[in-house]
């Protein structure tokens, strides 16, 4: 099975449009307004952020937004450090890389109010993988 798509509310669909492809080489597919924006990357996925208010009545979404994220893998802590020169640079407000897990990585705050994560590949150490329903 292959993750299709993502979708993600924002508060501001136009900046995060531009930071993806700006920072993260999506493309952009459809734009409507300021309601969304359809873009995808190199490997078919699909990435949505939207403003439709309406859709998060009668559904229980978190309550606080900040909780969700979405994670870019970079291959080396090198390409971690330069995003974050690149990011920090244009005034991105953006945590200093930090290990976490194993991993090189940082965390900053999309426009739309969800946070964005770069970070290296975590490694899974035999004791923490998953071999069925554990006991």
């Amino acid at each position: 099975m292959k993750l299709n798509h993502i979708n993600l509310y924002s508060h501001d669909t136009e900046a995060d449009r531009a930071m993806f492809e700006q920072y993260f080489g999506l493309r952009t597919l459809v734009v409507r307004g300021t309601k969304m924006a359809i873009m995808q990357d190199n490997d078919g996925l699909v990435l949505i952020v939207n403003h439709f208010d309406n859709k998060l009545e009668g559904f229980d979404y978190p309550k606080r937004f900040d909780i969700l994220h979405i994670g870019f893998i970079q291959k080396s802590r090198e390409d971690v450090d330069a995003l974050y020169k690149r990011l920090s640079g244009d005034g991105w407000e953006v945590q200093v890389p930090r290990d976490a897990h194993g991993a090189w990585s940082f965390y900053f705050r999309a426009k739309g109010g969800y946070f964005i994560e770069i970070t290296t590949l975590t490694p899974v150490r035999p004791v923490e993988a998953y071999h069925g329903n554990p006991q």
